[in-house]
């Protein structure tokens, strides 16, 4: 099953850009898992799992699968909800909430039903280790988890405990020792002692990524280091965050890549364009989306109606609605299937 395709910085980011911005939602980097090797798909109406060559290691059979983190993975047969292991045994059965999402540092964020559900979480054993109690929760990152307790954020550590008080009115997943608050509508980052070491200032920003973050003065985007010092000068209508040296930005209503002086690396000619992932970016071009390197060369052709970025070796693409897998050649390791 599909994962949201707009990052963990997509509410103060990516989410709320409106034109051309929206459009890379459809290109955004999911967060980032171990798959464990196994990677989900739909036959015949039936989910199930393969590895990295298509073969199939857990026959379809469930009406619904998410991705793997750390060993284990959330599906759905009917009503029976639970998690199973890379051998598609149920290995936890989910009776006392409605949802469970990915592992992250042994734990798992869970919701209850109903009209007002709350959220706690469950280690990997399927015991809920943090009673549910939360309006919102994000997964573990760095040791913390970003919650929200009534209308206000805060992050609470692997026991439960509010480390860093709910204040904030958003509050984001800790990246390389930082995490983006939202005060008064305003932009800005805490260290893990809740300690504010970047004021909120900014009209919109991204989480630290290769000791960037970018960040909106006014309606412009550039990029900060992690003493707020400016380095590249907001100026691009929408940036994306760096990766493997590159970031993309949108030049004359097109994407195109800067590297971390702000030089034009990549020529902005693609009609969206997602982050570089090993050796790879998701462009689209002509209504269809294929993949480019590092130099900006095409090397699988546009041929896709949907793309997601090269993870472990594989990618998740689209023909029509069904969905496949293809490796680093472009060559199907499983086709679309539905």
């Amino acid at each position: 099953m599909r994962r949201n395709l707009c990052p963990r910085s997509a509410a103060p980011l990516t989410c709320l850009l409106l034109g051309l911005a929206l459009s890379t939602c459809v290109l955004a980097q999911t967060q980032r898992r171990p798959t464990g090797g196994l990677y989900p798909v739909r036959q015949n109406g039936k989910w199930g799992y393969i590895d990295k060559t298509g073969k199939v290691m857990v026959e379809p059979q469930f009406d619904e699968a998410w991705d793997f983190s750390e060993g284990l993975a959330h599906v759905k047969i009917g009503d029976r909800r639970g998690v199973i292991d890379k051998s598609g045994r149920l290995v936890i059965e989910l009776q006392q909430v409605d949802f469970a999402g990915q592992f992250s540092d042994g734990l798992a964020p869970v919701s209850t039903g109903g009209a007002q559900p709350l959220l706690g979480f469950i280690n990997t054993k399927g015991r809920i280790v943090i009673a549910p109690q939360f309006n919102s929760a994000q997964s573990f990152a760095e040791g913390l988890a970003a919650v929200r307790v009534g209308a206000k954020y805060g992050f609470i550590d692997r026991a439960g405990r509010l480390v860093i008080p709910a204040q904030f009115d958003r509050a984001f997943s800790f990246s390389e020792g930082l995490a983006l608050v939202v005060v008064a509508n305003r932009h800005g980052f805490v260290d893990r002692s809740g300690k504010v070491v970047i004021r909120p200032q900014y009209n919109n920003a991204s989480h630290f990524s290769e000791g960037l973050a970018s960040v909106a003065v006014g309606g412009r985007y550039g990029y900060i280091n992690k003493r707020g010092e400016t380095v590249i000068v907001p100026e691009h209508n929408y940036v994306g965050r760096f990766s493997e040296g590159l970031a993309r930005v949108i030049a004359g209503n097109r994407f195109g890549y800067v590297d971390k002086r702000g030089a034009s690396v990549i020529p902005a000619i693609f009609d969206a364009a997602a982050d570089f992932s090993e050796g790879f970016a998701v462009v689209k071009s002509e209504g269809k989306y294929g993949y480019i390197n590092r130099e900006g060369t095409i090397v699988i052709p546009a041929q896709f109606t949907k793309a997601d970025d090269f993870f472990e070796g594989l990618a998740k693409v689209w023909q029509g609605g069904k969905h496949g897998y293809i490796d680093q050649t472009g060559k199907f390791v499983w086709k679309p299937s539905n």
